[in-house]
This record gives C-alpha cells, sequence and structure tokens, in this order.
C-alpha cells in the first residue's frame, strides 16, 4: 500500500546519501568526513541498529558524526532539520508577539573564473557595511527592524561560483516592501563598491518578498531541494548545488568533483545559518551546535540488533549502510528476511572476491617465478 511506498521512497533516499557521502570520502581523504558512521564511539560494543515502531525509521547508534554541514550529505540533512525547526520555531514566536518577518535575498555580479573565497569574503564584508553603516541602521531602527537570521548557500553554472544569502528579516510592524526594496538595493550596491565586489544591477543584487515566501523558504530551507529531491531537481538556471556536484562527481566527472574540492576548502569552518545579536535569546531559541544536532539520536528508538565487527566490515567494504537501514524497516514492516539474505549475499560476495584475489595472486607470483627463471637461464 502507500505506507510501503513512502517507506521504501525514504529509504531509497537515505541509501542515496550514504552513497554520497562515501563520494565525499574520496574526494576529502583528509576530512572528519571519512570516520562518519563508519568508525565506533565505544570498543566495548559492536555498532547498533536502532528502531522507532511509530516513525518506522531505524538507524545506527554507537557510531562517530563528523557534524560537518558542508561536506556530509548525511549529517546535513540532520542538521538542516534541526535548524528548520529552529526557523519556524523563532517565525512563530515573533508572529505571536505581533511581529512581521520578510525574505530578503542579496547577491551581486560574478563571472566565470572568480575566486569563491574572494567572493564569500567581499560579501561578508558588504554584509557587515549594511547592517553597521550609522545611515542604515538609522533607517533600520526607525522602520523597527528587530533582528535577522542569514542563511550562506552557493551554486555553480555557466558564470562560475554564485554565493548568496538568504534573509530572514524581524520587524515590530508591517514594512513598505517597495520602499524597503528601494531603499536596500540601493545601499546594496554602495556596500558592495566599498568592498570592492563587482557592482550588482539594481534588479538582480537585492529581493524582498513578505511572508508567505518566508514560509515557504523556510519550509524547504536546509534539507534544500537536494536533500529531498536532489537526485532529480538541479538548482535554478542550470547552476548546481554543492552535492549536485557531488552526484556529478559520483557519476564519473572529475571537474564536478574538483569543484566540490574547493567548495568545501571555501565553506570550511563557516556557520551554515547565522541569527543576529540577541535574537535567539529574544524568540526563545535554544543554542545547538551542529556536532550536537548531528550526534542527537532519536530518543524513541529502541535498540533491536548488535552487529558484530566482522559483519560490519563487510557492511563498510561493499558500501551497504544505506541498504543495510533500509531493508531492516522492511523487514520490520512485512516480516520478511531481506536483513538475513543481505549479510549473507555480502558474504558470500567477500568469499568469491576473496577466492579471486587468492587465484590472481598466485597468477602472479607463478608468472613472477617463470620470469626469475629464464633471467636464470638466459
Amino acid at each position: 500500500g502507500d505506507d510501503f511506498v513512502i517507506l521504501r521512497s525514504k529509504a531509497c533516499l537515505r541509501v542515496k546519501r550514504f552513497l554520497l557521502q562515501d563520494e565525499a570520502c574520496k574526494l576529502l581523504p583528509s576530512e572528519r568526513v571519512n570516520n562518519c558512521l563508519k568508525k565506533r564511539i565505544s570498543k566495548d560494543k559492536g555498532v547498533i541498529v536502532k528502531y522507532n515502531s511509530v516513525t518506522k525509521a531505524a538507524c545506527y547508534s554507537n557510531l562517530q558524526a563528523c557534524g560537518s554541514v558542508w561536506n556530509c550529505p548525511v549529517c546535513a540533512a540532520k542538521i538542516s532539520e534541526q535548524r528548520r525547526s529552529e526557523l519556524k520555531q523563532g517565525i512563530a514566536r515573533h508572529r505571536k508577539n505581533g511581529g512581521y518577518v520578510y525574505l530578503l535575498t542579496l547577491t551581486n555580479s560574478h563571472h566565470f573564473g572568480d575566486n569563491l573565497v574572494q567572493l564569500m569574503e567581499g560579501q561578508k564584508k558588504a554584509l557587515k557595511y549594511l547592517w553597521s553603516d550609522r545611515k542604515s541602521k538609522e533607517y533600520f531602527a526607525e522602520i523597527g527592524k528587530v533582528g535577522h537570521i542569514t542563511a550562506n548557500e552557493v551554486t555553480h553554472g555557466k558564470n562560475g561560483w554564485h554565493p548568496h544569502m538568504h534573509i530572514l528579516m524581524f520587524f515590530d510592524e508591517a514594512v513598505d516592501i517597495k520602499e524597503l526594496q528601494t531603499f536596500i538595493s540601493k545601499y546594496w550596491q554602495h556596500c558592495c563598491k566599498k568592498a570592492k565586489l563587482k557592482k550588482p544591477s539594481l534588479d538582480h543584487g537585492c529581493d524582498i518578498t513578505d511572508g508567505s515566501f518566508a514560509d515557504r523558504y523556510v519550509s524547504k530551507w536546509g534539507l534544500e531541494e537536494e536533500m529531498t529531491k536532489g537526485h532529480i531537481k538541479k538548482g535554478r538556471e542550470g547552476g548546481n548545488t554543492p552535492f549536485d556536484l557531488l552526484r556529478l562527481s559520483e557519476g564519473g566527472c572529475e571537474e564536478s568533483g574538483r569543484l566540490f574540492q574547493k567548495y568545501s576548502a571555501a565553506y570550511k569552518g563557516k556557520r551554515q545559518l547565522s541569527w543576529s545579536k540577541g535574537l535567539k535569546k529574544l524568540l526563545l531559541v535554544e543554542e545547538v551546535t551542529d556536532q550536537a544536532a548531528a550526534e542527537s539520536e532519536d530518543d524513541d528508538s529502541i535498540e533491536e540488533q548488535e552487529l558484530a565487527m566482522e559483519i560490519w566490515r563487510l557492511i563498510l567494504i561493499y558500501k551497504a549502510r544505506g541498504e543495510l537501514l533500509k531493508v531492516f524497516e522492511l523487514d520490520k514492516f512485512d516480516g520478511g528476511n531481506r536483513f538475513d539474505m543481505l549479510i549473507t549475499d555480502l558474504a558470500e560476495r567477500y568469499v568469491i572476491d576473496y577466492r579471486d584475489k587468492l587465484m590472481r595472486d598466485a597468477d602472479l607470483i607463478s608468472v613472477r617465478a617463470e620470469y626469475l627463471q629464464q633471467l636464470e637461464t638466459s
């Protein structure tokens, strides 16, 4: 029925995230993502499979999490869900207090070959000027701005890197969007020039929309399309999101892999979401780090199975972490035997691969011995 289809499609998305994480490990061999959901936390226990009978979802326990929202598709999904819930909570409380929220998008002109790090540094400076210059500060205070939340995003397309910011602006009262757009568009041009960035056009540098757009943005935020329907959706106007690049690299595109490496280096240590000073406290939103969000476990999940390390090694060798959780969930749904069958299949594959390797090694030894013999007799 429908429940089975939904369960299976969610499980398939998670399988894809695990495989994408494997691709990230290949591209970033010295980053923490290489240990993520592979190495154990406690050596005294095996890898635990837990299950929540209400959500019908399985997960692993006693495994390290890298906590990287930029490099790791698996951690990014968990962290983004945490951030999305914080945004929803903050907006709801602000509106309950009689406030208004608007969505501001800022970018600047960029061209193919522009350096991503320089673009980001320039935008960071320009944004600082926008909030802290005396003229703009006075204007925002006058119309009742109480704070803002900035989300950093990037795509890559025919004009190269396109870093941009989506900003939720919180006001005490309703504002005239047209007037606000006119002020910010002109002032953003001034800030970009001051930060030595290419000046954006009045039409494209800044965009402001009302609360309903803010809600729509938050409902998809961070799970970013690539976290939900990323395997079929693309970034706008032919641009690729970072995990699109990872997906293309997985499909054999070396250039996309190199671009993902550049993106990873540029965003290392950066915050995906920044709240203006005092806003979290004002809206009673708790402070949760990326690492804590990635490591958080479902309190309602129950330990079902402890995997011996020999079995876990097989799962890692054959990149079956996502597949194992999927078959576990499906078995729970219909009482099937896919879990045991998968492990048996992996063990048999290992025996065949090991035997083939021994035979290849034996052939090499025999060829080498023959070669040495020929040398001796020549």
